[in-house]
């Protein structure tokens, strides 16, 4: 089936183009070519009907050329995030048992290792420079050496797995018919057409950016944009984001919350960027309303919730005029999609095309309790109201958002609990004023057990991301009298943070002396959260470069600001190329000599009364209307 959608794009427009990834542009009929060749090599190696493929990719077009290819041989594809941590990569393909693995940049060679030492038969292709012992991608894409299959076929495509601890490791099998109506009830519930451009800044190993931005595109012969380099933090990338939103007029716009977030802070035009916008979907985790209060005011656009998950696809969105869009509501059923509300406590069940027809294909004793008679039971709580909209109203499930990052606290429990000595162990989301979502791990363990220990474990086993932050250490954890952990007594932020010290008044001392005193405190704070000395922490490069993702670039930002006593946007962190040149900037800003964050940007907001926002919102709504949906 996922073929045939791909040919009836080169029907309609072979010469439409299908990607844009940096200078390269893909047309239609080139897409199918090429996947036709994949094919053909990747079945020279032995790749075959039911066969899994693993692919480790970023965004680009090899992952949609992998993709079609081994849809074209009815093999499974295995999609993961390549800068996984090696224990979750052993145990995806050791669960999913690949023939072959497709790999690249520098994730190759450490893919390459822990998949011959998974099976030693594997067939590793590197996609980009190979490796000794690797097939070069380009070498499979001779001319297509296979007649091809016009039957269409809707059988095994796809391994999705959810968040994986040994307890939730679960994986679903997704076949070419439930990703057919994944494109297909999006498609017919929001009339999206060959015109809306999608700007994909979602990985396509994730089942958001493969549903609702490949499939769409495909399905509907749309170009798919995608990033020519996605590995920065999105607040360093944001404005390369603005400028493909501007120059290649996107129509659709699928994102996460924090990149919304993330948007709503910047101090460019933003409102110019998303002229062409027609979606600002978001999924992934609960967007807040601060965030879709603070963006739809800088840009006149709702942001849609798309509610979904691994199991079911995607369920429910408010497809409606713009200016009835409103903050909490998932609106109607997807086309193909039923929703209902079971039990006084109100648990949201799901039935669609979009659920695999095997449920957890590798945990079948978890299936009777949430697949019953063609429904899934989200886990999660809500009610339908007086229209049939879905509004939620609780979740059963223990996620919680870092950076973007949907973390599963079970999954770090678990990694905690394996450390030796420690007897009871906690995963706690904790929300720190203006700096976002971060974990603490909160244990009871001998004494013998040191924070040190605890977080090097768990960097080895755990993305980043997932890391805790901090540790508490307890005698015990609180706990009810039936034995549940009592999370709430556990999230109290108040430790951390309370090493930062003042830097408001410095001291008097010549300007380039000063600058060296502050650009030491920032080093200073650099090393903390990089938990290293600073004296092996270089002042003459980016911060970048220092190793900062989402969630430290946000911690320094706060650090910080508390050091300053100035309400510093995390964007400014990017505008310099050093500790050493955002010193100088910072000396100026705290002196009152020098550029400081613009009153144009949105942290203004925060400056904004509640009816202030609400008449700018007011105001936002009628441009809106006059404009139309």
């Amino acid at each position: 089936m996922l073929m045939q959608l791909l040919r009836k794009a080169v029907d309609r427009d072979p010469a439409k183009v299908a990607i844009v990834h940096g200078d390269r542009r893909i047309r239609y009929d080139e897409l199918l070519h090429r996947a036709q060749a994949c094919a053909g090599g990747l079945g020279l190696l032995g790749i075959g009907s039911g066969d899994c493929v693993a692919l480790a990719l970023p965004n680009c077009p090899e992952f949609l050329v992998a993709f079609f290819a081994c849809a074209s041989l009815r093999a499974v594809l295995l999609p993961f995030n390549p800068h996984s941590a090696p224990d979750e990569i052993r145990r995806l393909l050791s669960d999913g048992r690949p023939r072959a693995l497709v790999a690249g940049g520098s994730s190759l060679a450490n893919c390459a290792e822990i998949a011959r030492a998974c099976d030693p038969d594997v067939a590793v292709i590197a996609a980009g420079q190979p490796i000794a012992g690797t097939v070069p991608f380009d070498s499979l894409m001779g001319e297509p050496d296979r007649t091809p299959d016009e039957e269409v076929f809707g059988g095994r495509s796809l391994y999705l797995y959810t968040s994986g601890s040994t307890d939730t490791f679960k994986r679903v099998c997704c076949t070419q018919e439930n990703l057919f109506y994944e494109a297909h009830n999006f498609v017919q519930s929001t009339g999206t057409t060959a015109d809306d451009t999608i700007l994909c800044t979602i990985p396509l190993y994730h089942s958001y950016g493969l549903g609702n931005c490949l499939l769409d595109a495909v399905y509907t012969g749309a170009t798919l944009v995608l990033e020519p380099d996605g590995g920065a933090p999105f607040a360093a990338r944001h404005g390369r984001v603005l400028d493909l939103l501007r120059s290649e007029r996107v129509r659709s716009y699928p994102g996460v919350p924090f990149q919304y977030e993330v948007l709503a802070a910047s101090g460019e035009d933003v409102r110019a960027a998303f002229r062409d916008v027609r979606w600002c979907l978001s999924s992934g985790d609960v967007l807040s309303k601060r965030v879709f209060d603070r963006f739809r005011a800088r840009t006149g656009h709702p942001i849609r919730s798309l509610y979904g998950s691994t199991e079911a696809g995607s369920i429910a969105m408010d497809a409606g005029p713009a200016a009835e869009v409103e903050f909490g509501n998932l609106g109607l059923p997807l086309a193909n999609v039923t929703i209902e509300v079971r039990g006084g406590a109100g648990h949201v069940w799901v039935k669609s095309p979009v659920i695999p027809p095997g449920g957890y294909d590798n945990r079948p004793e978890l299936n009777n309790a949430v697949f019953r008679d063609g429904f899934y039971d989200t886990g999660d709580v809500g009610r339908l109201d007086a229209h049939g909209r879905l509004v939620l109203t609780g979740r059963k499930q223990t996620f919680f958002d870092v950076g973007g990052h949907k973390v599963d606290l079970g999954e770090v429990e678990e990694v905690l609990l394996g450390i030796s000595g420690v007897r009871e162990a906690a995963a706690v989301g904790i929300r720190i004023p203006d700096l976002g979502g971060a974990i603490k791990a909160v244990v009871a363990a001998h004494e013998a057990c040191r924070e040190a220990d605890i977080l090097d474990h768990c960097r080895q086993r755990l993305s980043a991301y997932k890391v805790p932050r901090f540790v508490e250490f307890r005698e015990l954890l609180p706990r009810s009298p039936l034995g549940k952990l009592l999370r709430r007594e556990l999230s109290d932020p108040a430790p951390w943070l309370i090493d930062v010290p003042s830097a408001r008044e410095p001291p008097r001392l010549p300007r380039a002396q000063q600058v060296d005193w502050l650009a030491e405190r920032i080093r200073e704070q650099v090393a903390t959260i990089l938990r290293s000395e600073p004296g092996s922490v270089p002042r003459d490069v980016p911060f970048q470069s220092l190793g900062f993702d989402s969630l430290r670039t946000v911690e320094l930002q706060e650090r910080l600001s508390r050091m300053s006593g100035i309400a510093l946007s995390v964007i400014t962190l990017w505008n310099y190329t050093s500790i050493d040149a955002y010193a100088a900037y910072l000396l100026d800003a705290m002196q009152g000599s020098g550029p400081v964050p613009p009153p144009s940007t949105p942290d203004a907001l925060d400056g904004l009364s509640e009816s202030e926002i609400a008449a700018l919102l007011e105001r936002e709504l009628g441009a809106v209307s006059e404009a139309g949906a």
